[in-house]
């Protein structure tokens, strides 16, 4: 065995947009149903401000190859974090730092 094989690999790039998805809808599921309850709280007009994370988060994932796509996707997450960061936005900050961390990876 040589010191390359010994070495600790580190995550893909693509873990970490998986990653970034899972943890999106995650999130989203742990907020609609109890004891959070946003759905039963605010109505189902919550459903579709909870279901703008995890759209951007499987877009980046599926256009991983397209880097240009992918930070539009960030930007995007991004701004949603930053308008919405006194209810839920932060929430999904890790998130949208998992796909910074797989962009910035997958550009090696």
């Amino acid at each position: 065995m040589d010191v390359e094989s010994a070495r600790p690999t580190r995550a893909s790039a693509g873990f970490w947009f998986g990653a970034a998805a899972l943890y999106a809808i995650a999130v989203s599921i742990v907020l609609l149903v109890p004891p959070a309850d946003l759905l039963g709280q605010e109505g189902g007009g919550v459903v579709v401000l909870l279901a703008v994370p995890v759209l951007l988060s499987v877009l980046a994932l599926f256009a991983r190859g397209q880097r240009i796509l992918v930070w539009g996707c960030i930007a995007l997450l991004g701004g949603f974090v930053l308008f919405s960061i006194a209810s839920v936005g932060l929430v999904y900050l890790p998130g949208l730092v998992m796909i910074v961390v797989a962009t910035l990876r997958q550009g090696r």
